[in-house]
């Protein structure tokens, strides 16, 4: 005897079975979790105090003078082999070369807090260009207080006395975490770091560099 399985059920099994081969595109084929971005031209550059060395400089569009106002339109990026069991990823950019900058100014740290994001789509491949002010993301405060992303603005003349060029190495770091975080906006960097602690099946990091020196 043989079994007929209906048309509609049929497509549905296959329409399925599709939704489900979607659902994995973002998930690894055997590759390293990694980063790249369409933003940084140029040669390799070492961070003067941080030492990390970049991929290359971020392009000026992406920059702020000091001094004026910001041009605070996040780069693009795109991410590849995320970890099977993603469901959620978390953006992190901060500044390591920054320490002195902050010392200069009376303030601690090891790192200046460029941005902080967290519950994206994995499926997405990327953020792009100005991602932070078009899309729909939950966003943390950033180390100058506000709400969202800061562009970098490397001092052309802080700290004093170095016969050093002021190059500074941005840290982008994503995580690949197995649950949403949950958090509302404006959420806290400490906040962050304990909500993904037990969750973080992987990270990618892309160092680049900029300078207004």
């Amino acid at each position: 005897m043989k079994l007929r399985i209906p048309v509609t059920v049929a497509a549905i099994a296959v329409a399925l079975f599709v939704a489900a081969l979607a659902g994995c595109a973002s998930m690894s084929t055997g590759g390293t979790f990694s980063l790249s971005t369409t933003a940084v031209s140029g040669p390799p550059e070492t961070g003067f105090d941080s030492g990390l060395v970049s991929i290359g400089r971020l392009n000026s569009m992406y920059g702020a003078a000091p001094g004026g106002p910001a041009n605070n339109r996040s780069f693009p990026f795109t991410w590849r082999n995320v970890p099977a069991g993603t469901k959620a990823l978390a953006v992190i950019l901060d500044d390591p070369d920054a320490r002195l900058v902050l010392k200069a100014y009376g303030r601690t740290g090891d790192f200046f807090l460029h941005w902080a994001a967290t519950d994206i789509d994995p499926s997405l491949g990327g953020l792009p260009d100005n991602a932070a002010a078009t899309m729909s993301i939950t966003q943390g405060t950033n180390g100058g207080g506000a709400v969202g992303y800061q562009a970098p603005t490397p001092p052309a003349d802080v700290p004093k006395d170095t016969n050093k060029v002021r190059i500074h190495v941005y840290r982008l770091k994503v995580y690949a975490l197995s649950a949403p975080t949950g958090l509302p906006a404006g959420f806290t960097l400490d906040q962050l770091q304990a909500a993904i602690k037990n969750t973080t099946l992987g990270m990618a990091q892309l160092n680049i560099s900029y300078s207004n020196q």
